[in-house]
C-alpha cells in the first residue's frame, strides 16, 4: 500500500513537471540573476498560505486555484533584444499556448496568452515590452476566464489584468 501511495505521489508530481512549460521557465531562469532583474517566484502552497491572510473569500478562491507564479521585471531597460522576444513568443506558441490579447499602450506592446484544458486555462503568460521595461508574468492553476479579471498582483504590470474583457468572446478576432 505505501509503494502505491509513493508511486501516485512520483506520477502526480511528474504530471506537474510536464505540464509547466520549459520555454517559460528557461527563460525566466535565464535572466533572473541579472543584477538589473526584479523576479519573483512562488509556489502553490505559498500563494495558498497568502490565500489565508485575506477575509475576501473571492480572493481566497481565486488565489487557491493558483499553483505558481513568476514574475521577473527589467525596470531600467529592457535587456531582451526583439530577436529573443520574437522566439519567446514562437516557443510559447509551439507548446499549445494561444494569444488571447495584443495591446499597443504607450509606448508598450502587451501581450497575454493562454494554455487551456477544456474550458480550464492552466497557464497564462503576460509580456509587456517597451524600449526602457519588459515584464514577464506567469500564473499556472485551474483557473476559469472570468478570473482572469479579478486577479490583482500588485506588480508593474499588473494592471493590464483589468483591460480582459469579461467573456472571451468579447475579444477581437482578426
Amino acid at each position: 500500500m505505501k509503494q502505491l501511495l509513493l508511486l501516485a505521489a512520483f506520477v502526480a508530481v511528474w504530471g506537474t513537471a510536464l505540464a509547466q512549460s520549459k520555454t517559460i521557465k528557461n527563460f525566466y531562469d535565464k535572466y533572473k540573476g541579472l543584477e538589473e532583474v526584479t523576479d519573483l517566484k512562488l509556489q502553490g502552497w505559498m500563494i495558498r498560505l497568502a490565500a489565508r491572510s485575506t477575509e475576501d473569500v473571492e480572493e481566497q478562491k481565486l488565489l487557491k486555484k493558483i499553483t505558481h507564479l513568476r514574475i521577473l521585471s527589467m525596470e531600467n531597460g529592457n535587456l531582451v533584444s526583439p530577436q529573443e522576444h520574437s522566439q519567446l513568443v514562437q516557443s510559447v506558441k509551439k507548446e499549445a499556448f494561444e494569444s488571447l490579447l495584443q495591446i499597443r499602450d504607450q509606448g508598450q506592446y502587451v501581450e497575454f496568452f493562454i494554455r487551456e484544458k477544456g474550458n480550464t486555462i492552466t497557464d497564462l503568460l503576460l509580456l509587456i515590452s517597451g524600449a526602457e521595461q519588459f515584464v514577464l508574468i506567469s500564473l499556472e492553476g485551474n483557473l476559469d476566464f472570468s478570473d482572469l479579471q479579478h486577479l490583482h498582483i500588485d506588480t508593474t504590470g499588473g494592471e493590464h489584468f483589468r483591460k480582459i474583457p469579461k467573456e472571451k468572446k468579447q475579444i477581437p478576432r482578426a
